[in-house]
């Protein structure tokens, strides 16, 4: 029983213990519940973050999509590399077409990344897959779009239900 008032405890060094344990553990968990909430609204909300899922989401759509086709590039369809959604026009400055399904596809990582792209195979099997006309257009894009968080989100959540489509056939 505590003697002064005001003391939340005795002079128990085990019921001090106990208290503050129980207090400490209280207070943790509502700091911790309202920064959770803080940091999903911020997570909503930050357009890095959102850009970095939409493209990991679209990406992982594009590699699931042409997973029995072949490098879009060298035409290389065995195991043992890794695989991308390589960008036909990249997405530095052509932003508008970063989630534009007729710019990426399967590649390897060897045309990807060692040889940027392989672009002069790419391009000639870009034409026999979606046509000179379509090609065209994509090489007469130099447009730099500025996503919205809305965009982002709506981008997000379609190609998650591309995703889930593709995984159930």
């Amino acid at each position: 029983m505590p003697i002064r008032d005001m003391q939340p405890t005795c002079e128990n060094m085990q019921c001090m213990i106990d208290y503050s344990n129980a207090h400490l553990s209280k207070k943790a968990k509502e700091v911790k519940q309202v920064t959770r909430k803080a940091l999903k609204q911020f997570n909503g909300s930050d357009i890095n973050l959102l850009k970095r899922l939409a493209q990991k989401v679209f990406n992982t759509y594009i590699r699931m999509r042409d997973k029995d086709l072949p490098c879009i590039s060298c035409d290389y369809s065995g195991i043992g590399r890794q695989w991308h959604a390589g960008h036909y026009k990249p997405r530095g400055g052509n932003s508008l077409l970063a989630f534009s399904e007729k710019n990426v596809h399967r590649q390897c990582s060897i045309c990807n990344n060692h040889l940027s792209g392989n672009l002069v195979p790419y391009r000639a099997n870009l034409i026999i897959k979606i046509g000179l006309d379509e090609v065209g257009l994509l090489e007469s894009q130099n447009t730099i779009k500025k996503w919205s968080v809305e965009e982002l989100q709506d981008i997000i959540k379609t190609y998650r239900q591309k995703l889930k489509k593709l995984q159930r056939t």
